[in-house]
């Protein structure tokens, strides 16, 4: 066990010395650019072509994001799609989502990665391509800021700040 837990340590401190160092530094803008004071209300949104999904509770979408249910309630599998790895967005979504710091949520991927269980969602870099992913796959569910929400997608559960 404490040879795992070494692996496991060693691991997340490769992880974290790869990542950019503007994602370490710990300032005001992600790596994009986006001022976390630009994001506002944060929109869950799903294609507008997915009638199994009218709601979902912020418990459900959790454990979507998390990995910990792969399907929507209906039954249909669900392909989650994320924001920037450490984008202001994705700290915003998370901390208002179910309280969790960027710190703990990388600190659990990188745990789920080294056991093997699953791996994370595609990482999308900004609110526009999340749009056109979420646009073109009738089973995917994301975020965005709602500055850019429209009629393309349904939003299923807003955030606010």
């Amino acid at each position: 066990m404490k040879i795992s837990t070494n692996l496991f340590v060693l691991f997340v401190s490769i992880s974290f010395w790869l990542l950019p160092s503007q994602a370490l530094a710990g300032n005001k803008e992600d790596i994009k650019g986006n001022n976390k004071e630009d994001i506002k209300d944060i929109a869950v949104v799903v294609n507008i072509e997915n009638k199994n999904v009218e709601h979902l509770t912020s418990k459900q979408i959790s454990e979507i994001f998390l990995s910990r249910r792969r399907t929507f309630p209906s039954g249909d599998p669900v392909v989650v799609l994320e924001q920037e790895w450490n984008g202001a967005i994705r700290e915003a979504f998370f901390r208002l989502l179910n309280g969790m710091t960027l710190k703990r949520l990388n600190a659990y991927w990188g745990r789920l990665q080294f056991c093997g269980e699953v791996q994370p969602p595609a990482i999308m870099p900004n609110d526009m391509a999340m749009l056109d992913a979420i646009r073109n796959n009738s089973q995917a569910i994301g975020y965005i800021s709602t500055v850019y929400l429209d009629e393309s997608v349904r939003a299923i559960l807003i955030l606010k700040e």
